[in-house]
């Protein structure tokens, strides 16, 4: 049976800008600052799975603009030139959502108010970390999945992500991913979907009508106890009004870090996002 691709669309090529070729951006990646922050952009970019920008030299570039390859229209920059981040963002289409630490979009903000002239709302980027052993939920028979469980995590709906990992086999061989099965039905799933040297970025869910029983907590705990066996520290990063995802991490012991940055423009997400003139 060949390998099962996880099902994110392929990003298509941008006229005018060259992406940084794979060895490039995972030298990129190793230059970023490990903090919870870049857990997600240092995964895409050291397994080749984001597509990424620069304006200045790859070693020390004035901006960076990365397409995560599960997110496509969320758009994280960092940098010290907004300016700069605007000559990459104007030449991608489709995007309606940029992102990055606080400094970074406070810095950016202006520059997109005056060549965008739309409304956005801004939400807060909050980053959870678990630094003593997680709290689950014992009554729920959460546990690791494994290969044997390919068939139901392929099916499962919305389709299990990570910025990680190429197939749903790379994903469960050498990933982290915990779950609840009800009649022989993936029901509730925890992944961990990110990581660099020091942390590992963990993301849940459950179906709709399982939910309310501690299912997605039970699946988290599971997931973070085996990174902490691995020494690395879980994260759970979620915006400032998903109440919900934050209600779980605390159930599991999450405590609140650092945080970013949101912009969302929902007229450009309503008609199809960004497009260049």
């Amino acid at each position: 049976m060949p390998p099962t691709p996880l099902r994110y669309p392929a990003l298509p090529p941008v006229p005018g800008l060259r992406a940084l070729e794979p060895p490039a951006a995972a030298e990129l990646a190793e230059r970023l600052p490990v903090t919870p922050q870049y857990v997600i952009p240092y995964a895409g970019l050291h397994r080749g799975r984001d597509r990424v920008f620069v304006e200045g030299a790859p070693e020390d570039p004035d901006v960076v603009v990365d397409e995560h390859w599960g997110t496509p229209g969320e758009l994280e920059v960092w940098g010290r030139h907004p300016e700069a981040a605007w000559t990459i963002l104007s030449r991608i289409p489709g995007w309606f959502c940029v992102n990055g630490s606080a400094e970074a979009i406070a810095r950016l903000r202006p520059v997109l108010e005056q060549e965008l002239r739309l409304p956005y709302r801004e939400l807060g980027d909050l980053f959870y970390i678990l630094e003593k052993p997680p709290v689950g939920a014992p009554e729920v028979p959460a546990r690791r999945l494994t290969l044997a469980d390919l068939r139901r995590v392929d099916e499962y709906e919305p389709p299990v992500w990570g910025n990680s990992y190429a197939t749903v086999e790379e994903l469960l061989g050498t990933g982290i991913v915990a779950g609840v099965i009800e009649d022989e039905r993936l029901v509730a799933v925890a992944v961990e979907s990110a990581w660099n040297r020091r942390y590992a970025d963990i993301g849940v869910h459950t179906r709709s009508e399982w939910r309310g029983r501690g299912y997605s907590t039970a699946a988290a705990a599971t997931v973070a106890s085996e990174l902490q066996a691995r020494g690395l520290t879980p994260i759970w990063s979620t915006s400032s009004t998903n109440r919900a995802s934050q209600r779980v991490a605390e159930k599991v012991g999450f405590r609140p870090g650092e945080a970013g940055a949101y912009l969302v423009f929902d007229d450009l997400q309503t008609h199809g996002g960004y497009r260049p003139a």
